[in-house]
Protein backbone atom coordinates (compact mmCIF):
# COMPACT_ATOMS: atom_id res chain seq x y z
CA UNK A 1 0.00 0.00 0.00
CA UNK A 2 2.82 2.43 0.89
CA UNK A 3 4.56 1.75 -2.41
CA UNK A 4 1.31 2.41 -4.28
CA UNK A 5 0.85 5.73 -2.46
CA UNK A 6 4.45 6.66 -3.18
CA UNK A 7 4.03 5.87 -6.89
CA UNK A 8 0.89 8.02 -7.03
CA UNK A 9 2.68 10.85 -5.26
CA UNK A 10 5.58 10.93 -7.72
CA UNK A 11 3.24 10.72 -10.72
CA UNK A 12 1.14 13.57 -9.35
CA UNK A 13 4.31 15.56 -8.71
CA UNK A 14 5.39 15.12 -12.32
CA UNK A 15 1.91 16.10 -13.53
CA UNK A 16 1.99 19.16 -11.27
CA UNK A 17 5.32 20.32 -12.65
CA UNK A 18 4.06 19.93 -16.22
CA UNK A 19 0.86 21.85 -15.55
CA UNK A 20 2.65 24.36 -13.37
CA UNK A 21 5.04 25.36 -16.16
CA UNK A 22 2.00 25.78 -18.38
CA UNK A 23 0.28 28.05 -15.84
CA UNK A 24 3.50 30.02 -15.36
CA UNK A 25 3.79 30.88 -19.06
CA UNK A 26 0.14 31.95 -19.24
CA UNK A 27 0.50 33.99 -16.07
CA UNK A 28 3.66 35.72 -17.31
CA UNK A 29 1.82 36.93 -20.41
CA UNK A 30 -1.14 38.19 -18.43
CA UNK A 31 1.07 39.86 -15.83
CA UNK A 32 2.91 41.73 -18.59
CA UNK A 33 -0.33 43.06 -20.08
CA UNK A 34 -1.84 43.97 -16.71
CA UNK A 35 1.32 45.59 -15.37
CA UNK A 36 2.18 47.65 -18.46
CA UNK A 37 -1.13 48.48 -20.11
CA UNK A 38 -3.53 48.21 -17.13
CA UNK A 39 -5.90 46.21 -19.37
CA UNK A 40 -7.83 43.39 -17.71
CA UNK A 41 -7.35 41.18 -20.76
CA UNK A 42 -10.07 38.54 -20.34
CA UNK A 43 -10.06 38.06 -24.12
CA UNK A 44 -6.80 36.18 -23.49
CA UNK A 45 -9.17 33.20 -23.58
CA UNK A 46 -9.92 33.99 -27.22
CA UNK A 47 -6.30 34.32 -28.36
CA UNK A 48 -5.53 31.08 -26.49
CA UNK A 49 -8.33 29.22 -28.26
CA UNK A 50 -7.70 30.83 -31.64
CA UNK A 51 -4.17 29.43 -32.12
CA UNK A 52 -5.04 25.69 -32.23
CA UNK A 53 -8.23 26.41 -34.19
CA UNK A 54 -6.26 28.30 -36.84
CA UNK A 55 -3.68 25.51 -36.96
CA UNK A 56 -6.40 22.85 -37.25
CA UNK A 57 -8.22 24.69 -40.05
CA UNK A 58 -4.95 25.15 -41.93
CA UNK A 59 -4.29 21.40 -41.68
CA UNK A 60 -7.84 20.22 -42.30
CA UNK A 61 -8.96 22.56 -45.08
CA UNK A 62 -5.72 23.64 -46.73
CA UNK A 63 -3.69 20.48 -46.33
CA UNK A 64 -0.83 22.25 -44.53
CA UNK A 65 1.51 19.97 -42.56
CA UNK A 66 1.62 20.24 -38.78
CA UNK A 67 4.62 22.48 -38.06
CA UNK A 68 3.79 25.14 -40.68
CA UNK A 69 0.19 25.01 -39.42
CA UNK A 70 1.43 25.52 -35.86
CA UNK A 71 3.35 28.61 -37.02
CA UNK A 72 0.15 29.87 -38.65
CA UNK A 73 -1.69 29.36 -35.36
CA UNK A 74 1.00 31.24 -33.41
CA UNK A 75 1.03 34.11 -35.91
CA UNK A 76 -2.77 34.24 -35.80
CA UNK A 77 -2.78 34.49 -31.99
CA UNK A 78 -0.19 37.30 -32.08
CA UNK A 79 -2.05 39.27 -34.75
CA UNK A 80 -5.41 38.79 -33.06
CA UNK A 81 -4.02 39.92 -29.70
CA UNK A 82 -2.56 43.09 -31.25
CA UNK A 83 -5.80 43.85 -33.12
CA UNK A 84 -7.84 43.50 -29.93
CA UNK A 85 -5.71 46.17 -28.26
CA UNK A 86 -5.51 48.43 -31.31
CA UNK A 87 -9.12 48.27 -32.50
CA UNK A 88 -11.07 47.50 -29.32
CA UNK A 89 -9.35 48.19 -26.00
CA UNK A 90 -7.61 51.42 -26.91
CA UNK A 91 -10.70 53.23 -28.33
CA UNK A 92 -12.83 52.00 -25.42
CA UNK A 93 -10.25 53.15 -22.84
CA UNK A 94 -9.93 56.58 -24.46
CA UNK A 95 -13.68 57.13 -24.35
CA UNK A 96 -14.15 55.73 -20.84
CA UNK A 97 -11.60 58.02 -19.18
CA UNK A 98 -11.36 57.31 -15.46
CA UNK A 99 -13.49 54.19 -15.84
CA UNK A 100 -11.21 52.70 -18.49
CA UNK A 101 -10.27 49.55 -16.55
CA UNK A 102 -13.90 48.57 -15.89
CA UNK A 103 -14.92 49.42 -19.46
CA UNK A 104 -12.10 47.31 -20.89
CA UNK A 105 -12.97 44.41 -18.59
CA UNK A 106 -16.60 44.37 -19.71
CA UNK A 107 -15.57 44.80 -23.35
CA UNK A 108 -13.01 42.00 -23.14
CA UNK A 109 -15.64 39.57 -21.85
CA UNK A 110 -17.86 40.45 -24.80
CA UNK A 111 -15.00 40.15 -27.30
CA UNK A 112 -14.08 36.74 -25.94
CA UNK A 113 -17.65 35.45 -26.09
CA UNK A 114 -18.24 36.80 -29.59
CA UNK A 115 -14.93 35.49 -30.90
CA UNK A 116 -15.44 31.99 -29.56
CA UNK A 117 -18.97 31.96 -30.97
CA UNK A 118 -17.50 32.89 -34.37
CA UNK A 119 -15.03 29.99 -34.10
CA UNK A 120 -17.94 27.67 -33.39
CA UNK A 121 -19.77 28.91 -36.49
CA UNK A 122 -16.72 28.20 -38.62
CA UNK A 123 -15.50 24.92 -37.12
CA UNK A 124 -18.50 23.56 -35.20
CA UNK A 125 -19.20 23.15 -31.51
CA UNK A 126 -17.75 19.67 -31.00
CA UNK A 127 -14.21 18.74 -30.06
CA UNK A 128 -11.73 18.56 -32.90
CA UNK A 129 -9.01 15.91 -33.30
CA UNK A 130 -5.69 17.72 -33.37
CA UNK A 131 -2.97 15.45 -34.68
CA UNK A 132 0.71 16.23 -34.94
CA UNK A 133 3.92 14.30 -34.31
CA UNK A 134 3.60 10.84 -32.83
CA UNK A 135 3.36 10.79 -29.06
CA UNK A 136 5.99 8.82 -27.17
CA UNK A 137 5.72 7.68 -23.54
CA UNK A 138 8.77 7.44 -21.30
CA UNK A 139 9.02 5.83 -17.88
CA UNK A 140 11.25 7.13 -15.09
CA UNK A 141 10.71 4.74 -12.20
CA UNK A 142 7.07 5.12 -11.11
CA UNK A 143 6.56 8.17 -13.35
CA UNK A 144 5.15 7.99 -16.87
CA UNK A 145 5.44 11.12 -18.98
CA UNK A 146 4.83 11.79 -22.66
CA UNK A 147 7.17 13.50 -25.05
CA UNK A 148 4.56 16.22 -25.57
CA UNK A 149 4.60 17.00 -21.85
CA UNK A 150 8.39 17.26 -21.80
CA UNK A 151 8.36 19.56 -24.83
CA UNK A 152 5.61 21.63 -23.22
CA UNK A 153 7.70 22.15 -20.08
CA UNK A 154 10.75 23.12 -22.13
CA UNK A 155 8.69 25.49 -24.27
CA UNK A 156 6.91 27.19 -21.38
CA UNK A 157 9.97 27.58 -19.18
CA UNK A 158 12.05 28.71 -22.16
CA UNK A 159 9.49 31.35 -23.12
CA UNK A 160 9.33 32.77 -19.58
CA UNK A 161 13.14 32.91 -19.31
CA UNK A 162 13.37 34.47 -22.79
CA UNK A 163 10.79 37.10 -21.80
CA UNK A 164 12.74 37.97 -18.66
CA UNK A 165 15.95 38.30 -20.69
CA UNK A 166 14.15 40.40 -23.31
CA UNK A 167 12.88 42.84 -20.68
CA UNK A 168 16.25 43.08 -18.96
CA UNK A 169 18.69 43.19 -21.89
CA UNK A 170 17.06 44.82 -24.92
CA UNK A 171 16.25 48.51 -25.56
CA UNK A 172 12.60 47.70 -26.25
CA UNK A 173 12.45 45.62 -23.07
CA UNK A 174 13.82 48.52 -21.05
CA UNK A 175 11.20 50.76 -22.65
CA UNK A 176 8.51 48.32 -21.54
CA UNK A 177 9.85 48.43 -17.99
CA UNK A 178 9.88 52.22 -18.07
CA UNK A 179 6.25 52.37 -19.20
CA UNK A 180 5.34 49.83 -16.53
CA UNK A 181 6.93 52.02 -13.86
CA UNK A 182 5.54 55.38 -15.01
CA UNK A 183 3.74 55.63 -18.37
CA UNK A 184 3.30 59.40 -18.17
CA UNK A 185 6.97 60.10 -17.56
CA UNK A 186 7.99 57.50 -20.16
CA UNK A 187 5.87 59.31 -22.76
CA UNK A 188 7.50 62.63 -21.87
CA UNK A 189 10.93 61.04 -22.37
CA UNK A 190 10.00 60.07 -25.91
CA UNK A 191 9.10 56.42 -25.40
CA UNK A 192 6.27 55.30 -27.67
CA UNK A 193 3.68 54.08 -25.17
CA UNK A 194 1.37 52.83 -27.92
CA UNK A 195 4.17 50.79 -29.49
CA UNK A 196 5.06 49.36 -26.09
CA UNK A 197 1.45 48.37 -25.40
CA UNK A 198 1.13 46.64 -28.76
CA UNK A 199 4.39 44.79 -28.12
CA UNK A 200 3.07 43.52 -24.80
CA UNK A 201 -0.09 42.23 -26.44
CA UNK A 202 1.96 40.55 -29.17
CA UNK A 203 4.08 38.78 -26.53
CA UNK A 204 0.97 37.72 -24.63
CA UNK A 205 -0.54 36.35 -27.83
CA UNK A 206 2.63 34.36 -28.52
CA UNK A 207 2.68 32.86 -25.02
CA UNK A 208 -1.00 31.96 -25.04
CA UNK A 209 -0.78 30.46 -28.53
CA UNK A 210 2.24 28.30 -27.70
CA UNK A 211 0.57 26.99 -24.54
CA UNK A 212 -2.68 26.24 -26.37
CA UNK A 213 -0.98 24.29 -29.17
CA UNK A 214 0.64 21.90 -26.70
CA UNK A 215 -2.62 21.60 -24.79
CA UNK A 216 -4.44 20.73 -28.01
CA UNK A 217 -1.91 18.01 -28.82
CA UNK A 218 -2.13 16.56 -25.32
CA UNK A 219 -5.91 16.66 -25.04
CA UNK A 220 -8.24 18.10 -27.68
CA UNK A 221 -9.28 21.34 -29.36
CA UNK A 222 -12.67 22.65 -28.25
CA UNK A 223 -14.39 26.04 -27.84
CA UNK A 224 -14.19 26.05 -24.02
CA UNK A 225 -10.59 24.89 -23.80
CA UNK A 226 -9.37 28.24 -22.50
CA UNK A 227 -11.94 28.91 -19.78
CA UNK A 228 -10.29 27.08 -16.88
CA UNK A 229 -6.60 27.37 -17.75
CA UNK A 230 -6.71 31.11 -18.39
CA UNK A 231 -8.29 31.61 -14.95
CA UNK A 232 -5.24 29.83 -13.54
CA UNK A 233 -3.12 32.26 -15.54
CA UNK A 234 -4.85 35.17 -13.79
CA UNK A 235 -4.17 33.54 -10.42
CA UNK A 236 -0.46 33.25 -11.27
CA UNK A 237 -0.38 36.87 -12.49
CA UNK A 238 -1.89 38.18 -9.25
CA UNK A 239 0.25 36.03 -6.96
CA UNK A 240 3.51 36.65 -8.84
CA UNK A 241 2.85 40.36 -9.26
CA UNK A 242 2.24 42.41 -12.38
CA UNK A 243 5.21 44.73 -11.91
CA UNK A 244 7.95 42.20 -11.24
CA UNK A 245 10.21 39.95 -13.29
CA UNK A 246 8.44 37.23 -15.30
CA UNK A 247 10.74 34.74 -13.56
CA UNK A 248 8.56 35.06 -10.45
CA UNK A 249 5.77 33.40 -12.40
CA UNK A 250 7.77 30.16 -12.56
CA UNK A 251 7.78 29.24 -8.84
CA UNK A 252 4.21 30.50 -8.45
CA UNK A 253 2.96 28.49 -11.44
CA UNK A 254 4.84 25.37 -10.38
CA UNK A 255 3.52 25.74 -6.85
CA UNK A 256 -0.08 26.03 -8.06
CA UNK A 257 0.37 23.04 -10.36
CA UNK A 258 1.72 20.93 -7.50
CA UNK A 259 -1.04 22.13 -5.16
CA UNK A 260 -3.68 21.21 -7.72
CA UNK A 261 -2.29 17.71 -8.21
CA UNK A 262 -1.36 16.94 -4.60
CA UNK A 263 -4.76 18.04 -3.32
CA UNK A 264 -6.35 15.31 -5.47
CA UNK A 265 -4.90 12.77 -3.01
CA UNK A 266 -7.28 14.01 -0.31
CA UNK A 267 -10.23 15.54 -2.17
CA UNK A 268 -12.06 14.64 -5.35
CA UNK A 269 -10.74 16.03 -8.62
CA UNK A 270 -13.58 18.54 -9.05
CA UNK A 271 -12.56 20.19 -5.77
CA UNK A 272 -8.86 20.65 -6.60
CA UNK A 273 -9.57 23.96 -8.31
CA UNK A 274 -11.11 25.17 -5.05
CA UNK A 275 -7.78 24.64 -3.28
CA UNK A 276 -6.03 26.89 -5.80
CA UNK A 277 -8.57 29.68 -5.48
CA UNK A 278 -8.47 29.40 -1.70
CA UNK A 279 -4.78 30.30 -1.89
CA UNK A 280 -5.63 33.35 -4.03
CA UNK A 281 -8.38 34.52 -1.66
CA UNK A 282 -6.15 34.12 1.40
CA UNK A 283 -3.36 36.03 -0.35
CA UNK A 284 -5.64 38.90 -1.37
CA UNK A 285 -7.17 39.15 2.10
CA UNK A 286 -3.72 39.15 3.71
CA UNK A 287 -2.49 41.74 1.21
CA UNK A 288 -5.44 44.07 1.75
CA UNK A 289 -5.20 43.78 5.52
CA UNK A 290 -1.42 44.01 5.81
CA UNK A 291 -1.36 47.68 6.76
CA UNK A 292 -4.44 47.35 8.94
CA UNK A 293 -3.04 44.43 10.93
CA UNK A 294 0.26 46.28 11.31
CA UNK A 295 -1.50 49.28 12.83
CA UNK A 296 -3.52 47.09 15.17
CA UNK A 297 -0.55 45.08 16.39
CA UNK A 298 1.99 47.91 16.68
CA UNK A 299 2.23 49.69 20.07
CA UNK A 300 0.79 53.16 20.34
CA UNK A 301 3.23 56.08 20.47
CA UNK A 302 3.92 57.25 24.03
CA UNK A 303 2.90 60.82 23.26
CA UNK A 304 -0.48 59.72 22.10
CA UNK A 305 -0.98 57.67 25.25
CA UNK A 306 0.03 60.56 27.48
CA UNK A 307 -2.38 62.84 25.63
CA UNK A 308 -5.13 60.32 26.09
CA UNK A 309 -4.42 60.13 29.82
Amino acid sequence: MDSLISADFWQLTANGLVRGSFYAALGAGLALVLGVTARFHFAYTLTYTFAPYAAFLAMDRQGVSFWPAAMIGLAGAVVLSVLIELLVYRPVAQRAGDRAMLAVLVTSIGVSAAGIAALQLVAGTSSLPFYGPAMTISEYGPVRISGFELYQVLTCVGLVVALAAFLALTPLGRSIRAVRSNPGLAGLLGIGVTRVNLTCFAIAGLLSGACALWYGLLYTVEPVMGDKVVIYGFVVAFLAGTRTSPLRALPVGLGLGLLEQWSSMWVSVQWTQTAVFTVLVVYLVALSGRGRWGRLLSPRPRARLEKAV
